[in-house]
């Protein structure tokens, strides 16, 4: 069970000797490795952070997300209700190493971008899409085909990025009223 504030004593990671600090970083970062798949990591944390806890750390990294694929901070404030403040602290964070957000963004985006795939192919499997006819039709559609092929294809393609940044549960359901300026 999570303690209370009243219950927990402060601990300050600092006040241990630097190779203690090391092996007790050292066990988090294993204990996380350890777990297995999607549900163990889901346990683990439910019970390690409080759901408003959880819910700050992917709104950084949703932040971290949208500074990636090239949105600006008026955009963002925007589109999350976040202050500037946090998304300047995210930025600073990309700038200064921000390895360790590349590494989940570039995954989470990989990932987004296979499950907006898999949408789009199934609205193809409507019947009298146009994507269905130039399936059926690939020959006339040949050089249409393999353009889309190949723009599909580039990781770096910004278009494709965004869309995928966007493909997230708390933007989704407003993706018609989200408008680049």
């Amino acid at each position: 069970m999570r303690g209370t504030i009243e219950n927990m004593s402060v601990f300050n990671l600092n006040s241990l000797p630097k190779e203690k600090r090391i092996q007790m970083i050292a066990e988090f970062y294993d204990t996380i490795d350890s777990l297995k798949n999607r549900k163990e990591v889901r346990l683990f944390f439910k019970d390690l952070l409080t759901p408003n806890e959880i819910a700050t750390l992917m709104r950084r990294l949703e932040i971290a997300v949208l500074l990636t694929v090239g949105f600006g901070y008026d955009q963002i404030s925007k589109m999350l209700g976040v202050g500037k403040t946090k998304i300047a602290n995210v930025q600073k964070v990309l700038q200064q190493e921000g390895n360790g957000y590349k590494l989940a963004i570039d995954k989470l985006l990989k990932d987004r971008r296979r499950r907006l795939k898999i949408i789009e192919d199934q609205k193809e499997a409507i019947p009298g899409s146009f994507k269905k006819l130039k399936k059926v039709y690939a020959g006339h559609f040949a050089l249409s085909n393999l353009i889309e092929e190949f723009g599909e294809s580039l990781d770096d393609n910004p278009v494709k990025k965004k869309e995928a940044a966007l493909f997230t549960p708390s933007l989704y359901s407003q993706k018609n009223k989200i408008r680049e300026d």
